[in-house]
């Protein structure tokens, strides 16, 4: 009886001792669990060598040991295969995000931007004791989608020179150095967040000036204004972080467009603008320019606010339609009900919405489509539709008196066009050499503070300026600004976790099952 209960410490003793390296391996900051699997382990084997050597020769002797012997090296066999397939992971290391919205994956835009790197990029994030875990898994997403990116976490009471040399002066500052330390250029961000990690890497690796020009002065929405739901303000943040440089041009009180304006943006002016105001941005198409227009929801009060920029549309192929786009919204136990902000999610083949796929939403929003037939010249394509249950409802005056609308005779059924893009080959049509570019937008609330971060607007906004000043290879998803939850744990408490959910209940099961199958046996 002695001898078979040496056996069965020694059979303890080895799965104490298996479980004791797992956890050396897997959880190095929980050596509680280690040091006691290792003492008692090496105290049981020690029981079982001091045996018998006739109770070791008997029961290797029994069938029993032998299909225990089997099954032991099966389970050495299957432990091996694991440690095989995780030295081939080490050295071919992937990634896989399982989460439906990638939360845990870089962007398209921060991927594409790391991918277009030519020179060695690092981040230096000054933090508290040097640690910052979040920040940490962010650079590594970033080095991992690019050989040219490299990081380090510092801590500034440590490395003060690092923190002078970087002008670095409040804690949880990133320095984004380019092309090495001395000759490189570098900036700091102080938040350290993808949206602003990644358009850190572009104000530092992008050398062509873009400039955005807004017209103001006929009751534009203000692009300084960042708390008004109608302010420009976050549109301009944003572009700003990609690099843009953004001005107001007074165009009533200047001869011409100015020549430095990449791009000029129109965006839904309140009073009817004058003459000169429409001949300088005529003019300034006819000489190659960029242009983006937005129109606001025709007013049955003062029909005449747009009809100026209207008119300069139907020239350029565009036809803005005497509507406002209205569509059906399901509220739940209340059925069908009156939307004028439709969804959109129906785009045209276009280089701006290649591979986008995600919703817009349009509010009061009018018609804008192509002119048929087209003028020799000009290419007009539909950029973006509204679904089938919408329709350009005609009815002004009853809409905005008494919020109703019916589809009738008169009003067309959707989908209905609310963004076209128009190239213009100026020499075909005589007016200049060279090619103009221009996007018309039924809609300007699209993109004030109040829209900007809702569905994709940002990124349909971006992409189509980018196509305009050329940078195609810059249009991309961008970085949420909020991204899923998550519970960040210390390397001590994931240890401990590890070792209470994945090694602590194996093992004593295991052990249970030892001992009944040896009372079973006995």
């Amino acid at each position: 009886m002695a001898g078979s209960s040496s056996v069965m410490a020694g059979i303890l003793g080895l799965v104490l001792l298996i479980f004791a390296i797992v956890d050396y391996i897997a959880a190095p900051e929980f050596r509680f669990f280690f040091l006691v699997n290792l003492v008692v382990g090496i105290f049981a084997l020690i029981i079982w060598a001091t045996s018998s050597r006739t109770s070791i020769t008997s029961l290797a002797g029994r069938r029993s040991a032998r299909y225990g012997a089997n099954a032991a090296i099966y389970s050495i066999a299957f432990v091996a295969l694991l440690v095989a397939v995780n030295f081939i992971s080490t050295l071919h290391h992937h990634r896989f995000d399982m989460t439906s919205n990638k939360v845990f994956s870089l962007s398209s835009q921060s991927v594409n931007v790391v991918k277009q790197l030519k020179k060695p990029l690092k981040f230096y994030g000054f933090f508290a004791g040097g640690r910052n875990p979040q920040a940490q898994q962010l650079f590594e997403s970033y080095e991992y989608n690019s050989p040219m990116v490299s990081y380090e976490m510092v801590d500034p009471d440590r490395h003060p020179e690092l923190a002078e040399k970087y002008k670095v002066t409040l804690m949880n500052t990133v320095h984004i150095q380019y092309g090495g330390d001395e000759s490189g250029d570098g900036t700091n961000v102080s938040e350290p967040t993808e949206a602003a990690l990644t358009n850190g890497i572009i104000r530092v690796t992008r050398s062509t000036h873009k400039v955005a020009c807004f017209a103001q002065g006929e009751g534009e929405p203000d692009v300084d204004d960042t708390q008004g739901a109608t302010g420009f303000g976050e549109l301009r943040q944003a572009m700003e972080g990609e690099s843009y440089e953004v001005h107001k041009v007074l165009l009533a009180t200047v001869p011409a467009v100015p020549s430095d304006c990449s791009m000029l943006i129109v965006a839904g002016p309140t009073r009817p603008l004058l003459k000169n105001e429409l001949d300088s941005i005529s003019t300034y198409l006819k000489k190659g320019g960029r242009a983006i227009v937005m129109l606001r929801p025709p007013n049955p009060k003062d029909p005449g606010v747009e009809s100026g920029l209207v008119n300069l549309l139907n020239d350029w192929g565009v036809k803005a339609g005497n509507d406002i786009v209205v569509d059906q919204v399901l509220r739940l136990f209340q059925g069908p009900a009156l939307g004028l902000n439709p969804i959109v999610d129906t785009y045209g083949p276009h280089q701006i919405t290649a591979n986008f796929s995600q919703r817009t939403v349009f509010p009061m929003t009018r018609s804008v489509e192509p002119v048929e037939p087209p003028k020799p010249g000009l290419e007009v394509v539909w950029l973006a539709k509204t679904g089938p249950t919408s329709w350009a409802e005609t009815d002004l005056k009853d809409l905005f008196e008494h919020q109703t609308a019916t589809l009738d005779k008169e009003d067309r059924k959707g989908p209905i066009t609310v963004a076209d893009v128009v190239t213009a080959d100026l020499k075909q049509l005589g007016w200049g050499a060279g090619v103009a570019r221009m996007i018309v937008f039924g809609d300007t609330e699209l993109v004030n503070n109040q829209y900007l971060d809702n569905f994709f607007n940002r990124d349909f906004f971006m992409n189509s300026a980018d196509w305009l000043v050329g940078e195609g290879n810059a249009i991309s998803i961008r970085p949420r600004t909020m991204r899923a939850s998550r519970f960040a744990l210390t390397v001590t408490q994931f240890s401990i976790v590890f070792v209470l959910s994945v090694l602590l209940l194996p093992e004593l099961l295991i052990i249970a099952g030892i001992y009944v199958w040896w009372q079973r046996r006995t």
